[in-house]
């Protein structure tokens, strides 16, 4: 009996480690095609810059997406609004300060489905010296056969969102006050991601 047992308790272990794999999916991401974009106010106009810089790590299956996890880190360094003198002003002390903190970064804490392709993801957003917990929607677009690539999967992700500058210390305030540059910045985030089948 404790043999029949022991075989039983070991296939239960091998089917279930089978089963984890099969949906604890790591994706990477494809910074090729993939897009961090922000928007912000300046007087009437909307200044729209990017991040170059980005290192993600994903996991993610939909029909398990409270096993999954998102680790997104940004370099602010690589900001880039089309204007060199500005990007400049927002790498300095007046904004990000990159020389003291060069990374912005995300950490999920939690993942859940919304109904159709819809998802929400709870975690740290870290910005300079300070961390809020921030729900953040995405939109997950499936998943396609690499036309490259006949092992790899490719992945879609999208999100937006809006962000208080002044809440992270990005900026003191002083140009918000001045009516030069809002504080809210919305934030669109498009991934294109690479699993191995």
């Amino acid at each position: 009996m404790r043999r029949i047992l022991s075989i039983s308790m070991f296939f239960f272990m091998i089917s279930t480690l089978f089963w984890t794999s099969a949906w604890a999916k790591n994706w990477a991401i494809d910074t090729n095609h993939s897009t961090v974009q922000f928007g912000v106010t300046h007087i009437f106009s909307t200044v729209f810059g990017t991040f170059s810089d980005v290192e993600a790590e994903i996991r993610f299956d939909p029909d398990h997406p409270d096993q999954g996890s998102f680790d997104f880190t940004v370099r602010v360094k690589s900001v880039n609004t089309g204007n060199g003198k500005r990007d400049n002003h927002l790498r300095s002390k007046d904004f990000f300060d990159a020389g003291a903190y060069p990374d912005m970064r995300f950490q999920s804490s939690k993942i859940v489905h919304k109904g159709g392709d819809n998802y929400v993801v709870t975690g740290e957003m870290t910005l300079k010296d300070a961390s809020k917990t921030m729900e953040i929607p995405f939109v997950f677009h499936g998943t396609a056969p690499s036309p490259f690539n006949k092992k790899q999967l490719i992945a879609g992700f999208d999100t937006e969102f809006t962000l208080d500058r002044l809440a992270f210390g990005v900026g003191t305030g002083k140009f918000y006050k001045m009516g030069v540059v809002g504080k809210d910045v919305r934030v669109t985030i498009s991934v294109e991601a690479i699993g191995d089948l």
